[in-house]
């Protein structure tokens, strides 16, 4: 509902026109991926501070894959990019659009995600009517429930 909230105002909004909403998520959750990490450019010269127990690694390959959505009145209908992004994926376009320099040979180096608008036909200027997002109380309750085991067991555990 919270999303929803945002979109729903962000659509509503004078700016919409001219908008565009990139929403993902920070980490993957925990959940299985079948797609291994693909190799990544390295933001810079700097390697990682490991400690003696840490596995060795460095800033060269990307993470599990996380979803990012395009909600924009230029996004395409219904289109789904097969295409490698990173977070600074987001960053590039920004880049892109406003001509400004990188920060890094990462996002200097990434792709922008243009691939999932089109410029020249927009297809939501109006912006669509969504369907009102309806609260299960029975499915919140248990992810309340699910969520506080969770933390009361790491809290336990100290994990």
């Amino acid at each position: 509902m919270f999303v929803a909230r945002i979109i729903d105002a962000v659509m509503k909004s004078p700016n919409w026109p001219r908008t565009v909403l990139f929403f993902t998520y920070d980490e993957h959750g925990g959940f299985y991926d079948h797609v291994p990490p693909p190799k990544a450019c390295p933001p810079d010269d700097l390697q990682p501070t490991l400690e003696s127990e840490d596995v060795p690694g460095k800033f060269d390959r990307f993470r599990v894959r996380v979803p990012m959505i395009a909600i924009s009145p230029y996004a395409k209908k219904h289109y789904v990019s097969h295409n490698v992004y990173d977070h600074t994926s987001i960053l590039r376009f920004v880049q892109a659009r406003f001509n400004l320099p990188a920060l890094t040979a990462r996002d200097a180096n990434a792709r922008p995600p243009m691939d999932m608008f089109d410029f020249e036909q927009p297809q939501f200027v109006k912006p669509p009517v969504l369907p009102r997002a309806i609260e299960d109380p029975r499915f919140l309750n248990q992810c309340e429930d699910t969520t506080r085991t969770h933390y009361t067991d790491e809290a336990a555990t100290g994990q």
